[in-house]
């Protein structure tokens, strides 16, 4: 959980310029990441980071 609330604070202190160049390299494939307000697209980053977070949690059945 402290991952993301670093991954938080660093996307916060982004101008919008640069939170768009982030998203943009880190995540090329997710292009729905990449649209809407500032907040929107620090939360949908957040919520996909966590996702993956627990999908990798998951045991394999």
């Amino acid at each position: 959980m402290e991952d993301l609330n670093q991954l938080k604070r660093k996307l916060d202190d982004m101008d919008v310029l640069e939170l768009s160049e982030y998203i943009m390299k880190k995540y090329p494939e997710n292009q729905e990441l990449w649209y809407g307000s500032k907040k929107i697209v620090v939360r949908r980053i957040l919520n996909f980071e966590r996702n993956l977070m627990n999908e990798s949690e998951m045991p394999i059945q």
